[in-house]
């Protein structure tokens, strides 16, 4: 075994001396730390245009588009903005300022009063965006918070028999007292770390997909490492070897820029911030090298020349981004695709963590 281990050391060393390889190896953790940065940096608020209906001043339409027009930036994923008019609003949508737009319509108050909460709140959007829905659970909550001290109101009113004078005064104090002290009820949200830590905060989110690319860059060196040992048998680079652990050797060969390209994939995820427990991530993939280095074997020993495995590359290249779930699962839309993705390895590591 001491033979094998020296060969892997000493290919180790050989790609390591190659500049383009060892580029290789530093872009993809410097891309992702770069991309992570600049995604820091951009606001992630979708623009929502909003107007109420011309009516009394004060009422509970004009109330909701001014409260969701001072929600403080970091409240969520929106950001609402007044316009004068109905006809603004729906040209903030068709110009796509506006990710969607809300008219909520007057007589909001006598509405939820009568229990009619149909067409209370009209809605623009644009086919290709999905603000609309995701929105309109903002949009309901600023109402009821407005409209709940009336609905406490009544309960006293019915259950005392006088809506008026020092009992309403003290319904609007008893309101105000249970609606902050935590007394009635309240949520408490717990987000599990990929530390395995619990903590109050949400977790950080990375839009490029890392750990799919990661799947998919050491699928590939593995295929390249298949060619690259074809070419080194065609030059005889293995006679010298005895027999008996000439094979050994070869697979140590191969496993060394698999295993080289999976210490640059750590490195990605962690730059990234989408890195679990080290314990779990080192294992996984620990578990994926022996995998793609056990795959290209197989594939080595099928084709026997380097030039049909690198024609292969591409084949599997793209097949592993379209059918795998790396950018997305086109199993969900189109569900004939979806057994497709078993094929390639990438597959088997992404579903480890999905």
């Amino acid at each position: 075994m001491g033979r094998v281990w020296m060969w892997f050391f000493l290919s180790c060393k050989r790609h390591l001396h190659r500049k383009s390889f060892l580029v290789i190896l530093l872009l993809l953790p410097a891309g992702t730390f770069l991309i992570r940065g600049s995604q820091k940096g951009e606001a992630a608020e979708l623009d929502i245009a909003v107007c109420a209906e011309q009516g009394t001043e004060g009422s509970l339409e004009q109330q909701l588009a001014e409260a969701l027009a001072q929600r403080q930036a970091g409240e969520g994923l929106f950001r609402f903005y007044l316009c004068e008019d109905e006809k603004q609003v729906k040209d903030e949508v068709a110009s796509r300022r506006a990710e969607c737009g809300y008219v909520i319509l007057e007589g909001l108050r006598e509405k939820l009063d009568r229990h009619d909460f149909k067409r209370s709140i009209r809605v623009y959007s644009a086919p290709s965006t999905m603000a609309a829905k995701l929105s309109s659970e903002t949009v309901f909550a600023a109402m009821v918070e407005l409209y709940n001290p009336e609905l406490f109101r009544q309960y006293v009113a019915g259950k005392l028999q006088d809506a008026a004078g020092t009992k309403d005064g003290m319904a609007d104090i008893l309101y105000d007292k249970w609606k902050s002290n935590g007394s009635t009820f309240h949520f408490m949200y717990e987000y599990v770390g990929r530390q395995g830590e619990a903590t109050k905060e949400a977790p950080e989110a990375m839009v490029f997909p890392v750990r799919g690319i990661v799947a998919v860059y050491l699928f590939v060196i593995g295929l390249y490492s298949a060619a690259m040992s074809l070419a080194d048998e065609r030059r005889g680079l293995f006679l010298a070897v005895p027999y008996g652990s000439r094979s050994l050797c070869r697979i140590a060969a191969m496993a060394a820029p698999v295993f080289l390209s999976a210490v640059s994939g750590y490195l990605a995820l962690s730059s990234g911030g989408v890195a679990w427990r080290m314990d779990l991530e080192l294992a996984a993939l620990a578990s994926y090298v022996i995998l793609v280095t056990g795959y290209s074997w197989i594939i080595r020993l099928a084709c026997r020349r380097e030039a049909l495995v690198c024609c292969l590359i591409p084949f599997f290249l793209v097949g592993s981004l379209v059918f795998c779930p790396v950018f997305l699962d086109i199993g969900k839309y189109i569900p004939e695709f979806g057994g497709l993705g078993n094929l390639f390895l990438p597959q088997y590591y992404i579903r480890i963590f999905g």
